[in-house]
């Protein structure tokens, strides 16, 4: 994670749009770690894992955040793993007959 502080405007970018939520005090929220993109400091966060170490590893989308406010959360409404999941078995692969 990163952290900024400062005065002034911040620029982030992201995979798909970016969507907010306030959360009130207590309020929970839940999301996929790949689509979280800021949250206001001080927000209480645990970042845990759900499925199995398959899933974690090979998927990217084993591990979730909960955040709970009171905050703002921005998040992302694509993930890069899960296009880069579909995107690399699309890719062509080097013929190996060529190459020996």
């Amino acid at each position: 994670m990163l952290r900024a502080s400062g005065r002034g405007q911040m620029l982030v970018s992201s995979y798909g749009a970016i969507h907010d939520a306030e959360l009130k005090a207590g309020q929970r929220y839940t999301l996929y770690s790949g689509h979280l993109v800021a949250f206001t400091e001080g927000m209480d966060f645990r970042v845990r894992k759900v499925g199995g170490l398959k899933s974690t590893l090979f998927s990217g989308e084993g591990l979730v955040v909960d955040l709970t406010g009171p905050g703002r959360l921005l998040m992302q409404s694509r993930s890069t793993d899960q296009f880069l999941a579909w995107l690399i078995p699309q890719l062509p692969q080097p013929d190996r007959d060529l190459n020996d």
